[in-house]
């Protein structure tokens, strides 16, 4: 069985040699069902290990080539995948200017020589059908090319035109967690000299309430420790994270870490393909994550498993979390999550005595209207733990775009100016001498100075 991609003629073997091989392959290896495919999954291997052999084909064949006065050049250029925000390496196969074929990165510390789904499509972004090139205009029902010079006219005397009739708070900016800080850090100043705070992204959504609960636990909003760092740690737990669908590429550095002997608990009131790996899985009720968590943290403080010296040397305010936590006991915590008290302790005992241990979370945290409380409730589970600081300990926080981080650090934030400055008035006037304006000048593109220090519409609430 041979897989093939629909594409470009460009990307598909055309030698006589390797077309012939694939003919060959398909007679080997014929249609066949999922259970008959893991069957000869022995055969599979050795097809792909002779299809691999295809790209020494293709260099034999520009240098036959060249010698007959043909002009075929092959490059490899290594590259970032751009889907999301891991930044696996690939090596991208350029012949005559033109991305044939990809490669993931054996040496690369991230995905070490394997691909996603996604990741396995990132040629696609360059030749897929879909992409937009150049601008395209709306006409009677149609959409025409226009050119660039066009467009940047067009849309500006439109954006002037509505800014004069309706105001600058009529209008909304959209940003990307897609564009790189520069980028970010661009649309928030042009929407700062149109004369609004009316902007958003996809970034603060996901991210705002780890940037809250995290920075007010430890100053800044942001994964700790580094995918390769996980295989480091000898407990795990997942809570809020699917990630063998939503993050693959982690998931292989934690199946690494569970052949050096890690423990994985997995909490989600679904039973998902993360889970199927985890040695203890407990399914609670949707919602219940900070009773989970406290009731964790009963456990260890009833069993002095703390780290009592780093409490001692790091932590402020430990006793009140402690009086909170003792506050849920056993009974408690069952009737909120609906699970035994004794798969509350196993849980706390595992992350307790193997440590580093670390926790693990993304949206299955952040998406409740609770998300910043849960998320607070994971980092102090780690200060008790004393896992904040140490390799194969930590809160990995995982991410969905490329650039979630920094656009929200630099970018298009409702609430703030790049570096959560603010609004106030001193913010602005330090923005305002970064970029070299005059403060009065920006001040009189907004409809008032309260408007100028009040915080724009949120991309979910208008």
């Amino acid at each position: 069985m041979l897989l093939t991609r629909k594409g470009d003629a460009s990307a598909r073997p055309s030698s006589r040699f390797s077309s012939g091989l694939a003919d060959t392959l398909a007679r080997a290896l014929p249609t066949m069902d999922r259970r008959a495919f893991l069957k000869r999954s022995g055969i599979g291997v050795g097809a792909g290990i002779a299809a691999s052999e295809l790209g020494l084909i293709r260099k034999a064949k520009a240098a036959i080539g060249a010698d007959a006065g043909e002009t075929s050049k092959i490059h490899v250029r290594r590259t970032v995948c751009t889907h999301c925000s891991v930044g696996c390496a690939v090596d991208a196969v350029v012949e005559n200017g033109v991305w044939v074929r990809q490669n993931p990165v054996f040496d690369s510390p991230i995905n070490l020589g394997a691909h996603c789904a996604k990741g396995a499509a990132l040629r696609e972004h360059g030749h897929g059908e879909y992409r937009l090139k150049y601008p395209m205009k709306l006409v009677n029902g149609k959409y025409q090319r226009i050119s660039w010079d066009q467009a940047l006219t067009e849309i500006s005397a439109k954006l002037l035109e509505v800014k004069k009739t309706a105001g600058p708070d009529s209008t909304f900016f959209v940003g990307s967690s897609k564009h790189n800080n520069e980028q970010a850090m661009l649309l928030r100043k042009f929407v700062s000299f149109y004369g609004t705070n009316n902007t958003d992204h996809q970034a603060r959504i996901c991210h705002s309430t780890t940037v809250a609960g995290v920075a007010n636990t430890w100053g800044y909003g942001a994964m700790t420790n580094s995918f390769n760092d996980m295989q480091n740690a000898k407990a795990a737990l997942y809570i809020g994270s699917n990630a063998a669908e939503a993050h693959p590429v982690s998931m292989l550095h934690l199946l690494h870490a569970k052949e050096n002997g890690c423990k994985v608990i997995v909490v989600d009131p679904r039973y998902t393909r993360t889970a199927a790996k985890s040695n203890q899985y407990i399914r609670i009720r949707s919602g219940s994550d900070i009773p989970f968590l406290y009731g964790m943290m009963y456990h260890i403080f009833k069993n002095g498993w703390e780290d009592k010296q780093y409490i001692h040397d790091r932590v402020y305010g430990m006793e009140k979390i402690r009086e909170e936590a003792l506050s849920w006991t056993p009974d408690r915590v069952e009737e909120a999550c609906g699970i035994p008290e004794a798969e509350v302790f196993q849980a706390a005992q595992t992350m307790a005595l193997n440590r580093p241990s670390t926790v693990v979370w993304c949206m299955g945290q952040t998406q409740h209207t609770i998300g910043n409380a849960i998320v607070r409730a994971s980092c102090l589970l780690q200060l008790v733990l004393g896992n904040i600081g140490k390799s194969g300990g930590g809160t990995n926080i995982f991410r969905g775009h490329d650039n979630v981080q920094g656009a929200t650090d630099v970018g298009p934030n409702p609430d703030s100016l790049p570096g959560y400055f603010g609004l106030a008035t001193g913010a602005w006037k330090h923005w305002c001498n970064v970029w070299g304006v005059d403060y009065e000048w920006v001040k009189k593109q907004f409809a008032s100075q309260v408007m100028m220090e009040k915080s724009g519409r949120l991309s979910r609430t208008n």
